[in-house]
């Protein structure tokens, strides 16, 4: 018994690490080829042998989302085989990856010291400090071209990609840190400093589609559960918006739609072509005769997602996307089922505007795409074993019942 309590506390705080990396790696690692490295190690091991040595664990992990998640895996797989890539064999695993991924994050959950919410927690406050020096680092690596914008150091060298990070880092800070209580200074310093890295990040970022997401969320917090807190964000960024629209109006304006109505449109008879099995993973182009441009997806990952996988593909998707709206609502009196729903609002907005695909290695995108689901996993075994609990202190108490009688 103690040595398999051992073995549990050993594998959950070793995944409890990897988690930490897939959240904050990218910020300070040289390469991505280590960062995928370390996620291997520190995340993917302790969880392949979670599943190899606890059979309490593996009957656990096996809840809907998770079924879904195989489902639509198959799916993908098949398409695979029907249509081929152009590498195929490095295709084919990464729903493994996701999997894998999936299964760490329950693990790290599982950790008797540190809850989710606790590292999560943490992984906010470094998020949030790097975000700061990433501003720093921009401001001092200056003079700049006009309205050039902010990316992340380290490895979120992509703006659009980098704002999602930080978005999906910043609303679950939100949430995760609004009803904690305490006076520390240390502390109260540190949540600071995170809470204007992001606003400075997200800000000079220029990302539109994640100020849209932020907006939306706010709003959608504020109608769930009205409170000084959601109005004030609110406020802020309605201020914020207001403020660039007065003083920098070309900042919403200088890229006009960057070529949306365009791509959706273009995507959207490459789907009409192909609307059952899709094209596969092979590379596909979309003209944009205004832009005498060609671009390789949509920017929207419902539409790349129905374009390669067909409509079965996108329904698939949408029954999973849809259960960890529903997770996340039935858990909304707990604060983590309130960031769920923040993150998943942020993220499904954030992914009609700038989604590039689903299925691909640890990136940026995988916090607004399979966190959310790793969270819904974790809240679905947080019921169930409720529930155990639950029927077991029903049939001690009808036991005690029976010998009084």
């Amino acid at each position: 018994m103690v040595k398999l309590l051992t073995s549990r506390m050993v594998l959950s705080r070793w995944a409890l690490i990897g988690l930490f990396v897939l959240l904050c790696g990218p910020w300070f690692l040289p390469s991505n080829k280590l960062y995928h490295q370390l996620i291997i190690v520190l995340l993917w091991l302790p969880a392949l042998l979670a599943l190899l040595l606890e059979r309490d664990f593996r009957r656990q992990i096996f809840q809907a989302e998770m079924m879904l998640f195989i489902i639509l895996s198959g799916w993908m797989l098949l398409i695979l085989l029907l249509k081929g890539a152009s590498d195929p064999a490095s295709k084919a695993k990464l729903p493994i990856y996701v999997f894998l991924s999936l299964v760490g994050i329950v693990l790290a959950a599982r950790d008797v010291r540190w809850s989710l919410e606790a590292q999560l927690r943490v992984s906010i406050l470094v998020g949030g400090f790097l975000a700061w020096v990433s501003v720093q680092y921009f401001s001092l690596t200056g003079p700049h071209a006009p309205f050039q914008r902010l990316i992340a150091i380290g490895l979120w060298d992509t703006a659009i990609m980098a704002a999602h990070a930080v978005g999906a880092l910043a609303v679950l800070g939100f949430l995760l840190f609004r009803d904690v209580s305490t006076r520390r200074i240390v502390y109260l310093l540190a949540v600071a400093v995170a809470a204007v890295g992001y606003v400075l990040f997200i800000g000079l970022n220029q990302s539109r589609g994640v100020w849209l997401a932020v907006m939306v969320t706010s709003l959608a917090l504020l109608l769930s559960r009205p409170s000084r807190t959601s109005l004030t964000v609110l406020l802020v960024g309605v201020g914020m918006v207001s403020f660039v629209c007065w003083q920098a109006p070309e900042i919403l304006m200088q890229r006009g739609l960057s070529y949306r109505p365009e791509l959706i449109a273009g995507g959207l008879e490459l789907l009409k072509q192909n609307w059952l099995l899709g094209l596969g993973f092979n590379p596909y182009e979309i003209v944009v005769h205004s832009a005498s441009n060609t671009y390789k997806h949509p920017h929207n990952l419902y539409l790349d997602l129905s374009i390669r996988l067909g409509l079965p593909g996108l329904f698939l998707f949408l029954l999973l996307w849809g259960g960890v709206f529903w997770r996340g609502w039935r858990n909304r009196q707990e604060v983590m089922g309130r960031a769920l729903l923040a993150l998943w609002c942020f993220s499904s907005v954030a992914l009609l505007t700038d989604g590039i695909g689903l299925w691909f290695k640890p990136n940026a995108d995988w916090l607004i795409t399979w966190l959310p689901i790793a969270i819904s996993l974790v809240l679905a075994v947080r019921q169930q074993e409720s529930r155990s609990i639950t029927g077991i202190s029903s049939v001690s108490l009808c036991h005690v019942r029976e010998s009084k009688a």
